[in-house]
């Protein structure tokens, strides 16, 4: 189905409390399944190690969102909510009342029923549009591959099982210990 933004934004679906995500892609119309159990619990992970760092800074750099609507640069609607968002302050998006628009600094999507669509098209989306970081978690085979844009196109910067630990140049300081993301506790620190 074909929407603009304007119609996107003004979708309601059948039952008010329905956390299905929908997304616009070039103005086709996606509606994804609700997330699992497990995915939402890797997702609720991620971003609370990442708000419990923003929240520890004496000046805090930027904010996370959870499946927010990103308004992403293009000439034909594209309209992404992916599983953690992070932007910076002074960076290249900008935080409105229904959305965000332009590009955030970070972007992760944790791999579901749709996995092609999060390895193909949408590190090619998230590559066109300009995001610095695109984060793809396997919560199947609990490990994280960081993509960090180069020239225009995404290059691996790391390959993370669930005993290592994830960092970011963009947040310095900021560790997050995937044991703890994918819910290993024996391979937790006592």
């Amino acid at each position: 189905m074909r929407v603009s933004v304007a119609e996107f934004l003004e979708l309601e679906l059948p039952e008010p409390d329905d956390k299905r995500k929908m997304e616009l892609d070039d103005g086709v119309l996606y509606i994804m399944p609700r997330p699992r159990p497990r995915h939402q619990s890797v997702q609720g992970s991620l971003y609370y190690h990442i708000e419990t760092y923003l929240r520890g800074l004496a000046e805090r750099p930027g904010v996370a969102y959870m499946d927010v609507n990103v308004a992403l640069p293009s000439e034909l609607p594209r309209l992404f909510a992916p599983d953690l968002t992070v932007i910076l302050y002074g960076g290249a998006a900008v935080v409105g009342e229904r959305m965000l628009e332009g590009v955030p600094a970070i972007v992760a999507e944790i791999l579901s029923t749709d996995r092609s669509r999060d390895l193909t098209r949408k590190r090619q989306v998230y590559a066109e549009a300009g995001i610095p970081e695109y984060w793809i978690i396997d919560q199947q085979n609990d490990t994280a591959m960081q993509l960090e844009l180069q020239d225009g196109e995404y290059v691996q910067r790391a390959a993370l099982a669930a005993g290592d630990t994830l960092t970011t140049p963009l947040l310095p300081g900021l560790a997050i210990p995937l044991a703890d993301v994918f819910h290993h506790r024996s391979q937790l620190p006592n």
